[in-house]
């Protein structure tokens, strides 16, 4: 029997993935539940397990191939002893196919083009001492300019220059980047916050928070537990706009935007709105790690209705974050820093913060927008969980 491997559907509103790299050859077996192809979308690297155990008998989609969804990137061939693996029917194909043995080296003949012979020539260059790098072992004409050390003219043009290549990753994110500003009327609002109360608490915590808890304590759960709690009083801004209507929704599915080694994901901590303060500070870090190390769930970078995204962690104290599609509006959280500041007509020396608030105009206004921010301030500044 033969089972596909498919390119699972890595978000709500992702179409299509990208394959970076083959994790097992064709005719090599491969366990169940064993990753055998890493994946990306603008959501999420992830290594995509085998759905059985067998030989991947043919891959039908190179790396480097963009694909849509639930393409047929690969097969499985099933053995009749482990066939009672199979715990999805409707990917057996019936179609069979005779696995064909990898062709050999080129010949000789075949490794040299008439470009290649030509370039020999004129640098008189014995093709035997030249070692091929193309496919099958082919010589190519970058291997003969290599060889007699010539530099090819449009290097020299460019050598002041340099270009990066584009990641599949970084392509969809510009698209969904440029999508968003081109679909959504954004605006931006800062308030300055007075986290001096929650800097001392963890300074003198934090240490013992790790022994206990057994991760860090830091300052995004502060401000999560903030904000779920002023979404639930004001959800518009945990909404979508939609041609029938804006959509409130009665739940919240926290984004939290994180940092890998080329571009950002959201992973999201589903029904935050339920979880306490320890539970929402251990998820976080959770989701956080697995997202750098490629583990995240198809799920968990699904269905978010409002986002956070901590650029202070570079230092920046403003920013104007884009919002995510489908959603109303995202909170960006400057860096913590120690700033004189006016209380009581005495100047003070307080830990402050820049928190920026970029909502969709069509669903809601600047006042609202400003309630929303007051509110997530004033629980801040007048703090009265300390976990």
């Amino acid at each position: 029997m033969e089972v596909n491997i498919i390119m699972p559907q890595m978000g709500e509103s992702v179409a299509e993935g990208t394959i970076l790299q083959w994790l097992a050859n064709e005719g090599e077996r491969i366990d169940k539940d064993k990753p055998v192809v890493e994946i990306s979308t603008d959501k999420v690297d992830t290594e995509v397990p085998s759905p059985v155990t067998g030989v991947l008998s043919k891959i039908l989609h190179k790396e480097n191939e963009t694909i849509p969804v639930g393409t047929v990137i690969g097969i499985i061939q099933v053995q009749a002893a482990e066939t009672e693996e199979i715990t999805t029917p409707k990917e057996i194909i019936t179609t069979k196919f005779e696995v064909q043995a990898p062709k050999a080296g080129l010949s000789e003949r075949e490794k040299i083009s008439p470009l290649v012979k030509t370039l020999a020539r004129q640098y008189g260059i014995d093709l035997k001492k030249v070692k091929g790098t193309g496919e099958g072992g082919r010589i190519t004409k970058k291997d003969i300019m290599d060889y007699a050390g010539v530099k090819p003219v449009e290097e020299e043009a460019q050598e002041r220059e340099e270009v990066i290549p584009l990641s599949p990753k970084r392509k969809i994110i510009a698209e969904r980047m440029s999508l968003s500003k081109k679909t959504i009327p954004h605006v931006t609002t800062n308030f300055e916050i007075d986290m001096t109360g929650i800097v001392k608490y963890r300074e003198k915590r934090k240490e013992s928070f790790l022994k206990e808890k057994g991760f860090n304590l830091t300052y995004l759960p502060f401000i999560t537990k903030a904000v779920i709690t002023a979404l639930k009083e004001f959800p518009i801004l945990n909404s979508t706009w939609t041609e029938d209507g804006i959509r409130i929704k009665r739940y919240v599915n926290l984004g939290i935007a994180t940092s890998i080694e080329d571009g950002l994901i959201v992973p999201v901590i589903r029904d935050a709105d339920k979880k306490d303060f320890l539970i929402l500070a251990g998820d976080a870090q959770d989701l956080a790690k697995r997202a750098r190390d490629k583990k995240l769930r198809p799920d968990e970078v699904q269905e978010g209705t409002f986002t956070i995204t901590n650029y202070g962690l570079g230092g920046s104290l403003f920013g104007n974050p884009i919002i995510v599609p489908n959603q109303a509006a995202i909170l960006g959280i400057g860096a913590i820093q120690k700033r004189p500041v006016v209380i009581d007509d005495a100047i003070a020396i307080r830990s402050m913060v820049y928190l920026s608030l970029s909502f969709d105009h069509r669903i809601l206004d600047g006042a609202q927008a400003d309630q929303f921010m007051r509110r997530v301030k004033e629980i801040l500044e007048t703090w009265d969980y300390w976990p």
